[in-house]
């Protein structure tokens, strides 16, 4: 039987933020995760609030709005929260629980340290980022 971290893995090897880790790494990776599950039409973070909250999620969607106008659908593998887990500012997007959402995060200011101890997944999410905001940025237009 599968332990809960053991079924965060193959979640965390098709994800382009873990690329280029190895199986055994991944397994300590996930071991740093804590486990969170939303309902659906939960509210999950709110745009222009503090939280330094990291999460990647394992099941269900997700929709994200800046300034009420939704801009994403997130599902199984994407995660979201990184710019306030970075930086320590306010949340950029309010995000909402579609359907029931499995989520694993890291706590509270944990982003951060994560990377320095994962320099890998600190290059992959570069352009992550920068994809996210390309993305943002042409759909406002």
């Amino acid at each position: 039987m599968a332990t809960t971290r053991e079924d965060v893995i193959p979640t965390l090897e098709r994800m382009p933020l873990f690329r280029g880790i190895d199986r055994k790494e991944l397994q300590r990776i996930a071991g740093e995760f804590d486990d969170a599950t939303y309902l659906a039409g939960h509210g999950i973070l709110t745009e222009g609030m503090s939280g330094p909250e990291f999460f990647v999620i394992l099941e269900g969607t997700a929709s994200v709005q800046i300034d009420g106008d939704e801009v994403a659908t997130l599902g199984p593998g994407d995660f979201f929260g990184e710019v306030a887990a970075l930086d320590g500012g306010p949340r950029t997007a309010s995000v909402r629980a579609e359907t029931q959402l499995r989520c694993v995060t890291l706590p509270v200011n944990g982003l951060r340290q994560f990377l320095l101890e994962h320099p890998v997944v600190a290059v992959n999410l570069v352009p992550e980022i920068a994809r996210r905001f390309r993305d943002a940025t042409s759909k406002r237009r």
